[in-house]
């Protein structure tokens, strides 16, 4: 025995496995850590109803209730980046360059589609248009603009039907009278106007 022992000490020996154990105890906390971090971020309650709602309201126009949308009760959301684009549609009709222009990067951080991101800018171009031509007493030009507007942001929705009722909010917002007869006569027969201003829903005339 004094001889085995004499012989270890010549060997400096080390038992391998005891460094293993103490790298793993040293990484078990930091594993802990990460799990709970993951944990908490799926834990983080959301309203699920949020993007049906902020559907509506971009479908009404209602650009006031889009604006109230708030990037940390988005941070969360399973639906972040749609809202963002939403909510960025909401400051560019209110004015809100700026605001518009970081939610619009948050939503493509965020994993919305280029290709979405032209739809609901383009949509937002063809309602200022619209507002424009209303309060310029354009109604077929008006009238032309929302339609194309919900035809570039929501092409396989009910197109004539959502256009109704943007032009009644977006009127409502300008203060002007939504059954102004030329409006009204042009919503219902969607007659007499230029082809290229037509009401009927066709894609190729936005």
């Amino acid at each position: 025995m004094p001889k085995i022992k004499k012989w270890l000490k010549k060997r400096h020996y080390q038992p391998t496995f005891s460094r293993k154990k103490i790298v793993a105890t040293e990484q078990l906390p930091s594993a802990v850590a990460q799990f709970e971090v993951v944990a908490e971020q799926h834990l983080v309650p959301y309203d699920e109803n949020l993007l049906e709602r902020s559907r509506t309201q971009w479908q009404f126009g209602d650009w006031a209730s889009l604006t109230q949308l708030e990037r940390d009760s988005l941070q969360h959301h399973p639906d972040r980046a749609k809202l963002a684009l939403l909510a960025a549609a909401g400051h560019l009709q209110q004015g809100n360059s700026s605001e518009a222009r970081q939610f619009t990067r948050l939503a493509q951080d965020w994993g919305c589609s280029k290709k979405l991101i032209s739809q609901i800018l383009i949509s937002g171009v063809h309602n200022s248009l619209g507002r424009a031509s209303a309060v310029s007493g354009q109604g077929q030009r008006a009238l032309a603009h929302f339609q194309c507007a919900i035809q570039a942001g929501a092409p396989k929705s009910e197109v004539r039907l959502l256009s109704a009722a943007r032009v009644t909010q977006q009127l409502a917002q300008l203060g002007l009278p939504a059954d102004s007869p030329q409006l009204q006569s042009n919503q219902q027969t969607g007659q007499n106007q230029p082809s290229h201003l037509t009401l009927q829903g066709d894609p190729s005339a936005c």
